[in-house]
């Protein structure tokens, strides 16, 4: 199970407000979630809308780390690959191999955040309902949407620290590995989830 995706007790506590937690990671996550827009009322019916409005602000979120990368590559190639002279007819390999890493990173970002805005919601009816366990199964995406939140605001933070003058280039940009593996997982989890072949969460 994907560690940034939360258990079920910990599901259950941020959806009902009512019944306050003493848990201060609990009370932490309200916090940051409420600037995702996620409304902790109503959990049965605000879930979809819940749904949707964490996945535009995740995609907006990606879609601004990928800008903020996009402007460091200009940056990049004016600062480290200079105009070819009769000397030097040809770039620095190296360099070259970073601004192509610098524009993979934004076209990654950037394919990560239209993926996350037009993902499958479950439908709003009563087949759907009686045929699925309906309010677990919107606790558990609730859980992976958490998911999605955490390794987006990794991904933005680190491209909004990345400088074209960073002493390594290399290891920072290596360092985003682990942030979109915590988005894979939770994609891969999620889809699981509403294909019916999904795991349960763990209980704390």
């Amino acid at each position: 199970m994907n560690p940034a995706i939360p258990s079920e007790d910990v599901v259950r506590a941020l959806l009902d407000p009512s019944q306050p937690s003493h848990d201060p990671s609990v009370a932490l996550l309200q916090v940051a979630l409420s600037g995702f827009g996620f409304n902790f009322y109503d959990a049965r019916n605000q879930a979809r809308a819940n749904d949707l409005l964490v996945r535009e602000r995740v995609s907006n979120l990606l879609a601004d780390a990928a800008a903020r990368i996009r402007t460091l590559e200009v940056r990049y190639r004016e600062r480290s690959i200079p105009a070819a002279t009769r000397e030097e007819p040809f770039p620095p390999a190296d360099a070259l191999r970073r601004a192509k890493a610098l524009h993979e990173l934004t076209a990654r970002l950037d394919a990560a955040g239209s993926e996350i805005v037009t993902l499958e919601v479950p439908g709003a009816d009563p087949i759907w309902s009686r045929v699925r366990d309906e309010l677990p199964t919107l606790h558990r995406l609730f859980a992976f949407d958490v998911g999605l939140a955490t390794a987006a605001t990794a991904l933005y933070e680190r491209a909004d620290a990345l400088t074209a003058e960073a002493a390594d280039l290399d290891g920072a940009l290596d360092a985003f590995a682990g942030d979109f593996e915590v988005l894979r997982k939770a994609l891969v989890e999620r889809r699981a989830l509403l294909s019916g072949s999904g795991p349960a969460l763990p209980h704390s």
